[in-house]
């Protein structure tokens, strides 16, 4: 490992910025996929935005299987190779590899079979709403399995303090899909399907750059590597063991979305897409904390394997920081330019203004899931991932009944009832997040660190 994917010596904001940037660079190009589906599909109408909107919260399903293999190299890899054992990190690549070709063929082929039940299940009313959503998920099924192997790659990579590789291979994809995206939907006239062939091959395009980078480039993982779907039983059931509560978690979370989109449904198509366009908005937040935290398992990870506990303690601190500086900043976007960002995908008059009340009350807890996203992948680097898939589990099984009984006739809220529940389920997500992983983990780590260390960490 040469010095600068060295994430155990050298200082920590420099190294984690250095390392996390990438990675909210990869992720956001992943966003952009979404987004770029909404910009041009809104010209066509709200009814295109509402059904690719529900064949995403799919795809985003479908990321609860994508982390089996993507969240078990990140944590595998990034300690072995803190430790110095590279032959264990390659293991772990391996059994990465595997699983992510088991499920993510598998997931293909129950979005291919099972497609019109999966549109049932928000009860749509518009036919056209419906054949768009059966076709896009059938099309865009076939790029499943290549998705899953490109996440497990790009964790490895960012595992070994190499976060740049995944953001140039997302970069190309990303370029490829808003090329075509405009040629497909408009000038070859194929609406919601020209957006999903689009999808494809940018997918495509990441899968071949990740395949040819992790034995050609410079800055590869391991000097020697070949693929290999043969995995040790050991490690794919420490594997599983670390990655299923939180695959476990991103399963029940996105379903729980869907259901509380399937309230949204009731309130029409314009309700979905107001919602889908406005998350993906709010995406600012949690994909970017997502990214972050991505980056931060690694970085830990690396720490925890060449038991650096100080550096541990003063990441917690760092990163704490750096994220509520940034939710500050997403809430005042939402809260005041927010309607203008709406109109970019959705340029209804009467939706804009709409939109006011939704982007202001989901401001109120862009802090709290920005500080939820450090505490829960500091656990999950530490290899804990228990205490985080405890909390969202049970912050996200809340939110539905609240939604349903806010939104109910009787109180006379309406929609806006949903959005409330969201914004109230993700503080209580955040505060428990940070005083759990504060009173357990942090204090162990600066009991350690006064106990054993005399020269703190710069």
């Amino acid at each position: 490992m040469n010095e600068k994917n060295d994430m155990t010596n050298g200082p920590i904001l420099r190294k984690l910025t250095y390392l996390a940037v990438p990675v909210i660079g990869a992720q956001t190009l992943q966003m952009l996929y979404s987004l770029t589906d909404m910009f041009w599909l809104g010209r066509l109408g709200s009814e295109e935005v509402a059904a690719t909107g529900a064949a995403a919260l799919y795809m985003w399903l479908s990321v609860a299987f994508m982390l089996l293999g993507s969240v078990g190299a990140s944590i595998g890899v990034s300690q072995a190779i803190g430790s110095g054992d590279t032959e264990k990190a390659k293991s772990f690549t391996d059994t990465a590899l595997l699983i992510s070709v088991v499920c993510g063929v598998a997931f293909a082929l129950v979005m291919i079979v099972f497609r019109s039940q999966m549109t049932g299940f928000f009860n749509f009313s518009e036919p056209n709403v419906i054949k768009f959503t059966e076709s896009y998920l059938a099309v865009v099924a076939a790029a499943i399995p290549l998705t899953y192997v490109s996440a497990a790659l790009g964790a490895v990579f960012t595992a070994s303090g190499n976060s740049r590789t995944p953001f140039i291979c997302n970069a190309a994809g990303t370029g490829v899909n808003m090329v075509l995206d405009p040629i497909f939907i408009f000038s070859l006239d194929l609406g919601v399907l020209g957006a999903a062939y689009a999808t494809v091959i940018g997918q495509t395009t990441v899968f071949l750059m990740f395949i040819i980078l992790m034995k050609k480039s410079k800055n590869r993982p391991f000097e020697v590597f070949r693929f290999s779907l043969k995995a040790k039983l050991d490690d794919i059931m420490w594997t599983l063991k670390k990655s299923l509560p939180i695959g476990a978690e991103s399963f029940l979370f996105t379903f729980l979305v869907m259901t509380t989109s399937r309230r949204e449904a009731f309130f029409g198509a314009d309700a979905v897409a107001m919602s889908r366009v406005g998350s993906q908005i709010e995406s600012l937040t949690w994909l970017v904390g997502g990214a972050f935290g991505s980056a931060l398992i690694s970085f830990v990870g690396q720490n925890f394997g060449a038991k650096k506990w100080d550096r541990i303690g003063a990441t917690f601190r760092i990163a704490a920081v750096t994220m509520v500086c940034y939710g500050a900043f997403v809430a005042f976007v939402l809260a005041v330019p927010g309607k203008y960002l709406f109109g970019l995908f959705l340029p209804d008059p009467a939706l804009i203004e709409r939109s006011v009340l939704y982007m202001r009350i989901l401001a109120v807890c862009q802090i709290p899931m920005c500080i939820e996203a450090v505490a829960s992948n500091m656990f999950r680097g530490l290899g804990k991932t228990m205490p985080p898939a405890i909390i969202n589990t049970t912050c996200n099984i809340i939110r539905v009944p609240l939604a349903y009984f806010l939104s109910a006739e009787a109180l006379g809220i309406g929609l806006p009832g949903v959005w409330i529940a969201i914004s109230v389920s993700g503080c209580i997500k955040g505060i428990w997040s940070y005083m759990w992983y504060l009173v357990t983990q942090h204090r162990k780590l600066v009991r350690y660190e006064e106990k054993h260390l005399t020269n703190p960490c710069q």
